[in-house]
């Protein structure tokens, strides 16, 4: 049994809807709005058509906001975007604005949005962005005490430093652990994440990091083999050696978490203009559908649930944003059950 709605039914189901819809013709300018826009801006239809709606977005935001919108209404592409809506008490709220486009008797016929209010997941996310700093802050400090005391025994004692080596090694993977909490507060935020760029060869970086792991691998997953081709010409780069090790670090750490045998390697190697970095592993592999999702925060593949891989899901969210601003690139490549393959592309310095 299917049930039609008659027009008059539709235009009465679009008024009562809690969200603001909003339409636009075939000259891009708008034509109508519902009453829940209306009563969120506190403006008459006549005064919002056209492109009166505008003069209620927030300066920051307005070119941002028109340009996103018309890009996408002249290629007839759906598009997604937040930006500050004045209310009628004249207060801005961040709204969520979704358009798409629509046909009339099989023509192009305009664009058809919704919007929500999204003001206090905005404020919550800001909440999160302050405690994760505070956080950082707070533990970074008696780290870094810890680390002292530590030099200072070390010396007075004299004694093995083969063990003094091994908490040395545990408080740097508790720093990175903190810098990590840090950098997702800049990354929620939009803010470009610290680093001090000059020229250096990619590939020792890499054999510092292999270096490390060699040693390390047994302990993180002794069921898994690490190997590491880092014999590949000087592969000069324009980077932060302590952020690429970082995003080094981030992959491998994932390459031996998911893995639950087999082998890790790690490989640099020069391919046209760039300098390359690849890490492979013989794990659980990622399914096709989310392959493009695991760079994002938070995200956790379907067959990584928490109680069995535990973790945040920042690491690749993480690497990902430091070699964009590398003014590189990230890739995977995964297939599920068997494996994943994550290469950097950076640009090699001239």
């Amino acid at each position: 049994m299917s049930l039609t709605l008659t027009y008059d039914e539709y235009r009465a189901l679009v008024e009562a809807a809690p969200v603001m819809v909003w339409r636009s013709g075939t000259d891009a300018r708008c034509d109508y709005f519902n009453e829940t826009w209306l009563a969120f801006t506190g403006r008459t239809l006549e005064e919002e058509a056209g492109d009166g709606w505008a003069e209620g977005v927030h300066s920051d935001d307005l070119d941002r906001c028109v340009a996103e919108y018309l890009s996408h209404f002249h290629r007839r592409e759906s598009f997604e975007i937040e930006y500050r809506l004045r209310r009628r008490d004249g207060v801005y709220r961040w709204i969520f604005d979704r358009g798409a486009p629509f046909q009339v008797g099989g023509e192009f016929g305009g664009f058809i949005g919704s919007c929500v209010d999204v003001q206090e997941r905005r404020d919550a996310e800001a909440d999160r962005r302050t405690t994760l700093s505070m956080v950082a802050h707070e533990l970074r400090t008696p780290l870094t005490a810890v680390q002292t005391y530590l030099d200072v025994i070390q010396a007075k004692t004299g004694a093995d430093a083969a063990v003094f080596d091994k908490v040395a090694r545990q408080i740097q993977r508790f720093s990175r652990l903190i810098d990590d909490l840090s950098d997702t507060a800049r990354i929620e935020g939009a803010q470009a994440l610290g680093m001090i760029k000059s020229e250096l060869d990619l590939a020792e970086v890499v054999r510092r990091v292999a270096a490390t792991y060699e040693e390390l691998a047994p302990r993180r997953n002794p069921r898994v083999r690490f190997e590491a081709h880092a014999d590949a010409p000087a592969c000069r780069v324009h980077g932060d050696p302590d952020r690429l090790e970082q995003v080094l670090v981030n992959i491998l750490e994932n390459a031996f978490k998911f893995s639950p045998g087999g082998l890790v390697s790690l490989s640099c190697f020069l391919e046209g203009e760039a300098a390359c970095v690849r890490i492979a592993d013989q794990g659980i592999g990622i399914h096709p559908d989310e392959i493009a999702k695991v760079t994002r925060p938070y995200f956790r593949a379907s067959n990584a649930p928490a109680h069995r891989f535990p973790g945040a899901g920042m690491g690749l969210a993480i690497a990902s944003e430091l070699v964009a601003q590398h003014g590189g690139q990230l890739a995977i490549a995964s297939e599920l059950g068997t494996g994943t393959a994550v290469t950097v592309r950076l640009p090699r310095s001239a």
